[in-house]
C-alpha cells in the first residue's frame, strides 16, 4: 500500500526539515509505502533532499499563490497513493503516526482519520499559547486537549482514503481557513465517520507574535461565517455552546459589578475563578503533553501558565469580533492582515483569503 504525504507550505526551512525527519522515522507496518509531495509558495535555493524513506524522491510541487487548500489540492493531484494523509510544515508527527491512521481507515466505515495537535512553544507568550490551545480555554475541540478517541466533528491535519477525497471534490479552495473544518462537514455528510485518535499527538509549532495570534483566531471567526455564507455548517454546536457560555459570564460579571453590595464579592470570585481556569487549562495541557515524552521540551514559563486564560479570553474575543464581521460582511472579503508568512492572494473571482499561514486549518 502507498501512503501520500501531502505537507503545504511557505517555503522550505528548518521547521519543514523537522517535518521531513519526523515523517523518515515513521515505523511503518509491513507492506506500507511512502511518497511525500511538499506544495511549496516559495521557490528555495536549498538542495532538496533526495529521499525521505525507502528511496522515494520527494515531490516539490509549485503553489505559487500560497493559498493552503489549492496547495493541498495540487499536491493529491500530483501524488497516487491509496491514502493520503495531510502533514503541516510546522509539525513533529509521533514515530507510529502514520501507522494508527492505516489502521483507522482499515474501516470503511470511517472517511477520515486524525489526531492531536500539542503546541510546542515555549517562554512567556509560547508558554501562554500552549496552555491556553490544549486546554478548553480556545473551545472544545476535542483534538486540543482530549486523551478519548471517537467519533468528533473534526480534527487534526487528517488522513483519507483517495477515493473519498475524489468523491468530495477534495479541498474547498475558497475556503483559506477551516477548510479541514469543510471537508469534514462533507465527508459526514456522505455517511462516513470522522474519527478523532486521541494517541496520535503531533508536535506543533505555533511562532506567532501576540499581535499575530489574535488575528490569526479573528481570522478563524471570519472564515467560519464565509463557510457558512457559501452552504456549509460553520458553526458546530460546540461553538454555540462556548458563545453562549461566554455571553453568560459576561452579563452575570457586568450584573454583578454594577451593584455596589455585590462588588467585592463578584472581584473575589473572579479572582477564584481566574486561578483555577489557569491551574485546570495547565493540568489540561501536561496531560496532553506527556503523551509525547519523545520529544524533548523545556518547562513551560510559570507567568505563562498564568497568563493562559487572559491570552485564551483575548482569542476568544478576537474569533467572536470575526464570527460578526464576518456574517456582516457576506459574500465580501475579509480584511488582508499583513503578517509574517502571509501569501498572496487567490485568483480573481473568488473569495480573497486572509493570507494563511503555514499551519493552518
Amino acid at each position: 500500500m502507498l501512503v501520500s504525504v501531502i505537507i503545504p507550505a511557505i517555503r522550505w526551512d528548518a521547521h519543514l526539515d523537522r517535518a521531513l525527519a519526523s515523517i523518515a522515522a515513521q515505523d511503518l507496518p509491513p507492506g506500507v509505502r511512502l511518497e511525500v509531495a511538499v506544495a511549496l509558495a516559495e521557490p528555495t535555493t536549498a538542495p532538496v533532499p533526495t529521499s525521505v524513506i525507502d528511496g522515494e524522491p520527494v515531490l516539490v510541487v509549485n503553489n505559487p499563490g500560497g493559498s493552503i487548500p489549492v496547495g493541498l489540492n495540487r499536491a493529491v493531484a500530483a501524488t497516487s497513493g491509496e491514502l493520503v494523509a495531510r502533514v503541516d510544515s510546522r509539525c513533529v508527527l509521533p514515530p507510529d503516526y502514520l501507522a494508527r491512521v492505516v489502521s483507522g481507515l482499515a474501516d470503511l466505515t470511517v472517511g477520515a482519520v486524525g489526531g492531536a495537535a500539542l503546541v510546542l512553544d515555549r517562554g512567556f507568550l509560547g508558554s501562554a499559547y500552549a496552555v491556553a490551545f490544549n486546554s478548553p480555554l480556545l473551545g472544545p475541540s476535542r483534538y486540543r486537549f482530549s486523551r478519548a478517541s471517537g467519533p468528533t466533528d473534526s480534527s487534526y491535519l487528517g488522513a483519507w482514503r483517495r477515493e473519498t477525497l475524489a468523491a468530495v471534490d477534495g479541498f474547498d479552495e475558497r475556503l483559506p481557513r477551516n477548510q479541514d473544518n469543510d471537508l469534514a462537514e462533507r465527508i459526514q455528510g456522505r455517511g462516513l465517520v470522522v474519527r478523532y485518535d486521541a494517541d496520535a499527538v503531533v508536535g506543533y509549532v505555533a511562532g506567532r507574535s501576540l499581535r499575530g495570534t489574535l488575528r490569526h483566531h479573528y481570522s478563524f471567526g471570519w472564515w467560519r461565517m464565509a463557510q457558512r455564507n457559501q452552504g456549509g455548517q460553520g458553526l458546530a454546536p460546540r461553538h454555540l455552546a462556548v458563545v453562549a457560555a461566554a455571553a453568560t459570564v459576561v452579563i452575570g460579571a457586568s450584573v454583578a459589578l454594577a451593584r455596589p453590595r455585590s462588588r467585592r464579592r463578584a472581584v473575589a470570585a473572579g479572582a477564584v475563578a481566574y486561578g483555577a481556569a489557569a491551574l485546570g487549562a495547565w493540568s489540561t495541557a501536561a496531560r496532553l503533553r506527556s503523551a509525547r515524552p519523545d520529544l524533548d521540551l523545556a518547562p513551560l514559563h510559570p507567568l505563562g501558565i498564568a497568563a493562559a486564560p487572559a491570552l485564551a479570553a483575548a482569542a476568544d474575543a478576537g474569533w467572536a469580533l470575526g464570527l460578526v464581521r464576518g456574517r456582516r460582511a457576506a459574500g465580501q472579503a475579509p480584511p488582508i492582515h499583513r503578517q509574517r508568512d502571509r501569501q498572496e492572494e487567490s485568483a480573481p473571482g473568488r473569495l480573497r483569503p486572509d493570507r494563511p499561514s503555514p499551519d493552518a486549518g
